[in-house]
C-alpha cells in the first residue's frame, strides 16, 4: 500500500511565523521535524473497492464494488532518531450498497471506518529534503454497521490482518501532499453464511491545509 506521507529529521525547525500560522520551513523534512503535522484525506483523488461474495442457489458469486471515500485524517511526527511516529490514521467510507438479492430487501454497509488503534513508529528513507519513503505494517480496526430495510445494526470492531503500507512523501515546507494505497485481504467479515467480505483496497490522496 502506497502512502504519501510526511516526515524527516533535522535540527532546524520553525524560525518565524508566517501568515498561515504554519511557520517558515525550508523543506518537508524541516517542517515535520518541528512537530506533528495533520494531513486530510479527501474524496477528490481517493478511490476504493470492496471485494465480497454472496451465497446463491448456484453457489458463491464474487464481485468488486466501488466505494466512495468520505474523508479521513493522518497525523504524524518525526522523533529524535529520525523515525516516523504515526499517531493517527483514520479513513471514513461512504455507505456501500449490498445487492438486494442477498437479503431480499434494500441493504447497506454504513458507518464504515478504518482506523489505527494505537500509534506506531517506522523508519524513513530520504531521497531529498522533500521526498521520502517508508514501509510500515499496520494492524487496523474496521468499524461498520449494516442497515437492512432502514434498520441499522452495528457489526462491531473487526481487527484486520497486518497490512503492509508503502509511504512516499513529496511537497515542500509550505505544503505536503500524500497518496495512500491500502490492500487488506482474507475473510474480513461474514454474515450468516450469506455474505463475506474478502478484500478492501483504498487508494487515497491526502494533503495539509495551510
Amino acid at each position: 500500500m502506497a502512502f504519501v506521507l510526511f516526515a524527516g529529521v533535522t535540527a532546524g525547525a520553525c524560525t518565524s511565523a508566517s501568515p498561515s500560522g504554519t511557520g517558515d520551513f525550508d523543506s518537508v523534512r524541516d517542517r515535520m521535524s518541528d512537530g506533528p503535522t495533520k494531513l486530510f484525506v479527501g474524496a477528490a483523488g481517493s478511490t476504493g473497492t470492496i471485494t465480497a461474495r454472496r451465497w446463491t442457489h448456484d453457489g458463491w458469486i464474487e464481485g468488486q464494488t466501488q466505494v466512495s471515500i468520505a474523508n479521513g485524517e493522518v497525523l504524524g511526527a518525526v522523533n529524535a532518531l529520525g523515525n516516523l511516529d504515526l499517531r493517527t490514521f483514520e479513513v471514513n467510507i461512504a455507505p456501500v450498497d449490498i445487492p438486494q438479492e442477498v437479503f431480499g430487501k434494500p441493504a447497506q454497509l454504513t458507518d464504515v471506518r478504518v482506523k489505527l488503534p494505537q500509534p506506531l513508529t517506522g523508519e524513513l528513507a530520504w531521497t531529498s529534503e522533500d521526498d521520502a519513503t517508508a514501509r510500515l505494517t499496520l494492524v487496523l480496526d474496521l468499524d461498520w454497521a449494516i442497515a437492512i430495510n432502514g434498520s441499522q445494526t452495528p457489526l462491531g470492531t473487526q481487527r484486520l490482518p497486518p497490512v503492509p503500507v508503502d509511504f512516499a512523501i513529496t511537497g515542500g515546507g509550505d505544503h505536503i501532499d500524500a497518496s495512500i494505497d491500502l490492500h487488506a485481504a482474507g475473510e474480513l467479515w461474514s454474515w450468516a453464511g450469506l455474505l463475506e467480505v474478502t478484500a478492501i483496497e483504498l487508494d487515497l490522496a491526502a494533503s495539509t491545509v495551510d
